[in-house]
């Protein structure tokens, strides 16, 4: 996790490089301006678009591993499913 906290950081210091905005600016707002999509965005859309493959592949060794139950309930796809879709608290 710290690796990914520190690759937001270079991520959005770059944005700002980029555009030519101080340090101390909101990266948010310099995304949502630029119609940039932050590293969080990026990083669901390629978990989305990996897992759509795995799910919709033919080949006959991904469909054994997508039926094992190593798949099913993992480490691999609960990290998935975690970063994709919103834990309702309270």
């Amino acid at each position: 996790m710290a690796t990914m906290n520190r690759l937001k950081v270079c991520h959005n210091d770059i944005l700002k490089r980029l555009l030519g905005l101080p340090r101390w600016c909101s990266s948010s707002l310099a995304f949502a301006r630029n119609g940039v999509n932050n590293l969080d965005v990026i990083h669901r859309h390629t978990v989305f678009s990996l897992r759509s493959r795995v799910e919709l592949s033919t080949n006959s060794i991904i469909s054994s591993v997508k039926q094992s139950s190593a798949y099913v309930c993992g480490p691999i796809q609960q990290r998935w499913l975690g970063l994709l879709f919103v834990q309702n608290v309270g």
